[in-house]
């Protein structure tokens, strides 16, 4: 059996990644534009993966510009045609096609109104290349798998990119590690594919995240929902601990990004209640420790928690290609949805 290009894919995003260090001068030029243009806050507008990877650009962006950084309601541009005043605003777009009539349609009233706006696509003849001031493009290749993850991996490099050149701080030693240990991970694939057994069967679950992390669930939530049909819900592990804590009960599937850093004593709370409920429990962390302690997937990278959504969201990925395929599911091509989603 031939493998499916969702797969394929997910090995390719490590080398299209790898580029990006050849890329650093056209991030520091496109530093240099945006840093002639005033601007008082940053509004990220996005769709479907696109939007989880602005998720985390308004963490990652927020926390070290030290402005106003959120994420736009396209539907009131289109819809209920009310849009707020983005005069002063640096809106970043993010969409892997450049096709999207929302998306576009933000960006179009953005320029009208005075904002400085940034296409971040793969698709430089798509619509959104065509009308936005400046382009980041992916340099991805073609996707041909419905379900996103090499053009998701890019999303988040661009941002992350982006923001250290905005900054002036040179980030390729750190990005270095963050290579070495998606290498890592891709050497273990045959592993992730054996972990991925005991949930073959598997129904619903609640996949959990804090703070920058909280990105990362929302994208393997929508790649469970997406290729293996499983009601799939993330949540931030702090909101999980309100209403949604209900959930938790014995042999619940429960998915927890758990990375070392600031929100790691929070993450032992919550690991510490699960447990409690005896909650079918697994991590992904780069706290070898706790993998002895809980089942799940050690990342091999000490790097600031702050990046951990890059390394974090490989294994995932890989996760949820082999639970498609332990299911006899076609991830490639998902019944209902297709590569180009139109919305308004």
């Amino acid at each position: 059996m031939s493998e499916k290009f969702m797969i394929k894919e997910i090995r390719e995003g490590l080398h299209i990644i790898k580029n990006y260090k050849n890329r650093w001068e056209e991030f520091v030029e496109v530093s240099n534009k945006i840093k002639s243009f005033e601007f008082h806050n940053i509004i990220f507008v996005a769709r479907g993966s696109s939007d989880n990877a602005a998720t985390w650009g308004k963490y990652y962006m927020e926390s070290h510009l030290n402005i106003p950084v959120s994420l736009c309601a396209p539907s009131l541009f289109t819809i209920y045609k009310l849009p707020p005043n983005l005069k002063s605003s640096l809106v970043i777009a993010i969409s892997q096609s450049g096709e999207s009539d929302d998306i576009c349609e933000v960006v179009r009233k953005a320029n009208e109104q005075g904002a400085l706006t940034i296409g971040i696509t793969n698709n430089p003849q798509g619509k959104l290349a065509q009308i936005a001031q400046i382009n980041i493009f992916l340099n991805s290749g073609v996707e041909r798998s419905v379900a996103a993850t090499k053009t998701y991996l890019s999303q988040l490099v661009s941002i992350y990119f982006l923001t250290n050149s905005i900054i002036g701080r040179s980030a390729l030693e750190e990005f270095d590690k963050i290579l070495n240990a998606m290498e890592d991970i891709q050497k273990r694939e045959e592993e992730i594919k054996e972990k991925v057994k005991p949930y073959k069967y598997m129904e619903h679950c609640a996949i959990l995240g804090r703070g920058f992390n909280l990105s990362t669930a929302l994208e393997t939530a929508l790649k469970l929902k997406e290729t293996s049909y499983i009601i799939a819900q993330a949540y931030s592990s702090a909101d999980f601990m309100h209403g949604p804590l209900a959930l938790a009960s014995e042999g619940f599937p429960v998915f927890f990004f758990v990375p070392k850093g600031e929100s790691m004593e929070h993450s032992l709370e919550v690991l510490g209640t699960l447990k409690e409920k005896r909650s079918d429990i697994f991590i992904f962390t780069n706290e070898a420790e706790l993998t002895k302690e809980y089942e799940g997937i050690y990342i091999d990278c000490d790097v600031p928690e702050y990046v951990t959504p890059i390394p974090f969201i490989y294994p995932a990925q890989i996760f949820a290609y082999y639970l498609a395929e332990i299911k006899g599911r076609d991830p490639d091509n998902p019944r209902n949805i297709r590569k180009v989603t139109i919305t308004r």
